[in-house]
């Protein structure tokens, strides 16, 4: 009987896989596969990445479309890429709504570069992000009493005014640039990546937020 069970659940797991198309694409004289997958979560809502491949040995994977929530927020993910001569660009965007009195979280921008060389390997050259969202701390006194939540936060927002928050903001950006594997921007370079994202994401941004009414009773407050 457990074991008829354990069967039916990892059938139902691999029919929620559902593969959309492929694109071959040819890069520095390499071919790649760039695959468009849906998937269906155990939650009822679908999620969208691209998967790519080279020589049928899958390189990396980059979320397209993801939400996530619950009775009083929504949090997304839009993501999509573009091709520059030998380089494959990847640009990422999050965005939130909460009726709650709490953190709008997560919201930011994100842009990586990998070079693809004569022999078509595939190599992270450039990585950029601003994000604002809960990351891990080592030291617990950086983090608010609930453990989430870290108090640099603020600070990405507000001057810091002593060296403890100037601790704290550091604090934060590095494990943000632990986390994604991308340099932390700020004031200037902020601005030119959120630019960046937003242009390419446009239509998308448009189409998954634009119903997103700030202070309406459904929404609450927002961050787009």
């Amino acid at each position: 009987m457990k074991i008829e069970n354990l069967i039916i659940l990892v059938f139902i797991t691999i029919s929620n896989f559902v593969s959309g198309q492929t694109k071959e694409i040819e890069i520095n004289g390499t071919l790649f596969s760039f695959a468009q997958l849906k998937v269906d979560t155990l939650e009822g809502s679908e999620n969208e990445i691209i998967e790519l491949y080279r020589n049928g040995k899958k390189l990396l994977t980059h979320t397209i479309f993801k939400e996530e929530g619950d009775c009083s927020s929504i949090h997304i993910q839009l993501g999509n890429y573009k091709i520059e001569d030998n380089k494959i660009v990847f640009y990422s965007y999050w965005a939130a709504t909460d009726r709650m009195p709490s953190s709008i979280l997560p919201f930011g921008f994100r842009k990586q570069i990998y070079s693809v060389n004569n022999l078509g390997i595939l190599k992270l050259t450039d990585a950029e992000i601003y994000i604002e969202n809960y990351v891990p701390s080592e030291t617990k006194k950086f983090l608010e009493e609930d453990g989430w939540k870290h108090k640099g936060l603020k600070f990405l927002n507000e001057q810091t005014k002593n060296d403890f928050e100037k601790k704290l903001l550091e604090d934060y950006i590095k494990n943000v640039e632990k986390e994604y594997n991308a340099e932390f921007v700020l004031n200037g370079k902020k601005k030119e990546l959120e630019k960046l994202v937003r242009n390419s994401l446009k239509e998308k941004i448009k189409k998954h937020t634009e119903n997103w009414i700030d202070g309406e009773e459904a929404f609450g407050r927002i961050k787009k």
